[in-house]
């Protein structure tokens, strides 16, 4: 990913709170077959300085049996974007352009076969999304029912070797440019425009402060 110094990311904490809050990610590989991309919720930790990577696929998808050849893949998770017009410049003399927040992850994969592992990976799915969602379903299924669902997917984890986070949020205009669309911002109450607000918020430049 293209990422000029300006707008490049490199809070490790900061890229796994956007992961988690972005978590239904683009898994893209290359094989014989040519490039694949499909899309998955994802679990994301932390060991060390590394991002680990964990999803489940369909048993039927092809693309699990490509990773377990290749054991290579990238990652993609986009956030909050948003179109920038002129106007919200102090000086008229400009064009329109896109802010936007995206992380790429490049990663070693793994198919995960032990039954214990899988087990917990699918208990931890379930609870994460059950709790933000607000539902809190409780996964009380028959054992067999339960086994055979189990048997139909494949867990892979993804262990980041490289991650590059782009958060392009009018860090290169100038200071008075920058705060105009703060200010913009500030006035907008859809849920994209809010969180783009708090992006720009927790990466403000220090020459702007």
């Amino acid at each position: 990913m293209y990422i000029p110094k300006y707008s490049q990311v490199e809070d490790l904490k900061l890229i796994k709170s956007f992961v988690e809050d972005h978590s239904f990610g683009t898994l893209i590989n290359s094989s014989s077959d040519g490039v694949t991309a499909n899309h998955y919720p994802f679990l994301v930790d932390q060991e060390g300085e590394t991002l680990v990577f964990w999803t489940h696929l369909a048993l039927g998808n092809p693309q699990w049996k490509q990773l377990s050849q290749s054991l290579k893949a990238t990652v993609v998770f986009t956030g909050p974007h948003a179109y920038i017009s002129p106007v919200y410049y102090k000086d008229p003399l400009n064009v329109p352009t896109w802010n936007y927040t995206a992380v790429h992850a490049s990663c070693d994969c793994e198919i995960i076969k032990d039954a214990t592992t899988v087990q917990g990976l699918m208990n931890r799915l379930v609870n994460h999304y059950e709790a933000k969602n607000g539902t809190n379903w409780n996964y009380d299924l028959p054992q067999d029912f339960h086994e055979g669902l189990l048997k139909a997917i494949v867990w892979i984890k993804l262990r980041a070797t490289s991650v590059d986070a782009k958060f392009k949020l009018s860090q290169n205009r100038d200071k008075d440019d920058y705060w105009s669309v703060i200010e913009e911002f500030s006035k907008r109450t859809s849920e994209n425009d809010r969180e783009l607000l708090k992006y720009m918020k927790l990466t403000t430049p220090e020459k702007f402060k």
